[in-house]
């Protein structure tokens, strides 16, 4: 077991002073209520009797925050209906109903908008037949069965676990399953407090984990089983409503990693800063007195945001951010850390380096001299460089480096960016792109990704 400084007793006295702030009064939930309901209500006036609108999310389930209040209005069809004619026939009812709109782009479209200053999306689904969701036509014909699944599982008090955990995974910057996050989904939160009993249960577990983590709440599949089935997938949490779905598949080892460290530091550390201080920009004065002081150096990448849908850029980005990072480190320039962001109309790529020179030569160690095909073969391709050398018992070569400067090394990665692992959807981004290094980097529309990049800290509850 893990020593801590946070006890239960304490946790309690610290959770009170939470809810207070995230959990919404009744007076607030019976207000917010009736909108919900008026769109609904008017939903159900437009729509057949053959067809169901349904209020799903976590406003139905009761674990919203109440800062953050939207609604997700399934509109279900029978079968019967084709995919065109879900689509049609619910955004014309929903422009009816929504003071704006505008078409939004998951797996399928759907319509997002505003009623009484309130967010509200408006899905099209197939209504199926009792559990039976083993002929999905779309991802989202299973919310359906987690409104009802959370309903029937969850206790009030674990609701309001639920908002304390969505709370703290927004401070650590890991709250959303889009590609941009690679976070916890609500669904997800809902299912990891069921199934530890509470946040503090959850957390306190969570510093013991071992990766892959693997969770089936309704089956009896073992960890060893459910890591060969989902490979790759750094936390697995089976569907109770869908055991060939794991729900967890968005959140990256990234953030996986972040959730644990966090835990660790907020028991070693326990403080409601964990859940509400907000990362404060920085002054380009701040940003510049910084970056000097860690007598790093900086590349910055720059263009042009492409109009793409925002899952499909954030994956590019990652790629792209990814795959530069190796360039670099294949041709010895160690990378401190990197940084995607998208502020406004632009495309940032931020790069920190341990140095920006390196000299002329590099030495490659090759085989013990006593292996014998092995050394002769290193001999062959060696032969002509810059020298050959031993070194104890083995032999060495000196090189002389492709690219001694950065700057050499961002050039080849603008001209040739495929050979760099460039997302494919990034090509004439990358080849056209401002590259900034040292103090250039820093100016009025970079402000941003520093400010991400030097508070990598406040990511962790700190």
């Amino acid at each position: 077991m893990l020593s801590g400084d946070l006890d239960e007793r304490e946790w309690n006295k610290m959770r009170k002073e939470i809810l207070k702030r995230v959990k919404p009064s009744t007076r607030f939930h019976l207000s917010v209520k009736k909108t919900a309901d008026d769109v609904v209500e008017k939903l159900n006036s437009l729509s057949p009797d053959n067809i169901e609108v349904m209020l799903t999310g976590s406003f139905a389930k009761g674990t919203y925050i109440k800062d953050d209040v939207d609604f997700d209005v399934f509109i279900l069809f029978p079968e019967s209906y084709s995919i065109d004619e879900l689509e049609s026939m619910a955004f014309e009812w929903g422009k009816q109903v929504l003071e704006t709109w505008e078409v939004a782009y998951a797996q399928h479209p759907y319509l997002r908008g505003t009623y009484k200053g309130h967010r509200v999306d408006i899905v099209p689904s197939y209504k199926l037949k009792g559990k039976d969701i083993a002929h999905l036509k779309s991802a989202v014909d299973r919310t359906q069965f987690h409104t009802k699944y959370v309903l029937s599982n969850i206790t009030e008090s674990q609701k309001d676990d639920v908002r304390i955990l969505k709370v703290f995974l927004k401070r650590l910057g890991i709250y959303g399953a889009e590609i941009r996050t690679g976070g916890f989904s609500g669904y997800l939160c809902e299912l990891l407090v069921m199934h530890s009993g509470s946040f503090y249960n959850l957390i306190k577990s969570s510093r013991e984990w071992k990766f892959p983590v693997a969770i089936d709440m309704v089956g009896r599949k073992s960890s060893r089983l459910l890591s060969t089935l989902f490979k790759g997938d750094a936390l697995i949490v089976i569907d109770p409503v869908d055991k060939r779905r794991n729900v967890a598949a968005p959140v990256s080892d990234e953030s996986l990693a972040r959730f644990v460290a966090a835990s660790h530091i907020f028991f070693m550390k326990p403080s409601t800063s964990a859940f509400f201080e907000t990362l404060k920009p920085m002054s380009l004065q701040d940003i510049r007195k910084n970056t000097r002081a860690r007598g790093t150096h900086f590349i910055l990448f720059k263009f042009t945001k492409p109009d793409k849908v925002n899952d499909i850029l954030w994956g590019e980005l990652r790629r792209t951010l990814k795959n530069i990072r190796i360039s670099f480190e294949c041709e010895h320039f160690e990378c401190v850390h990197q940084t995607a962001e998208v502020s406004g109309d632009e495309c940032f790529l931020l790069f920190e380096l341990m140095f920006s020179k390196l000299p002329n030569i590099s030495v490659q160690e090759g085989p013990y001299v006593r292996m014998g095909r092995h050394l002769e073969s290193f001999i062959r391709e060696e032969i002509n460089n810059v020298d050959l050398f031993v070194c104890g018992e083995r032999l060495c070569a000196v090189r002389k480096r492709k690219f001694s400067d950065v700057k050499q090394l961002v050039k080849d990665i603008q001209a040739n960016p495929i050979k760099h692992g460039i997302s494919k959807g990034l090509l004439k981004e990358i080849k056209s792109s401002s590259v900034f290094y040292g103090k250039d980097c820093i100016f009025a529309s970079s402000a941003d990704v520093f400010t991400k990049h030097l508070n990598r800290r406040f990511f962790l509850g700190l």
